[in-house]
């Protein structure tokens, strides 16, 4: 699982970088609401993708 999720992040590592450079570039309520949009969308993604791990884990033990 743990290997899952760094490949995930090496994968986001641009669209992380480019999400850090819009939200350095805001500020106020703005930079908060990005922030706050930001971490859901990571938060989200790394869950579904911990959920496709399981079942992908799931079928290789089935086709044993």
């Amino acid at each position: 699982m743990v290997r899952k999720t760094a490949e995930l992040l090496k994968d986001l590592s641009w669209t992380l970088g480019g999400t850090g450079l819009v939200l350095i570039t805001l500020s106020g309520k703005t930079l908060r609401w990005g922030i706050y949009i930001s971490v859901a969308a990571l938060v989200v993604h790394l869950i579904c993708a911990v959920i496709a791990g399981f079942e992908e884990g799931k079928d290789d033990d089935k086709n044993k």
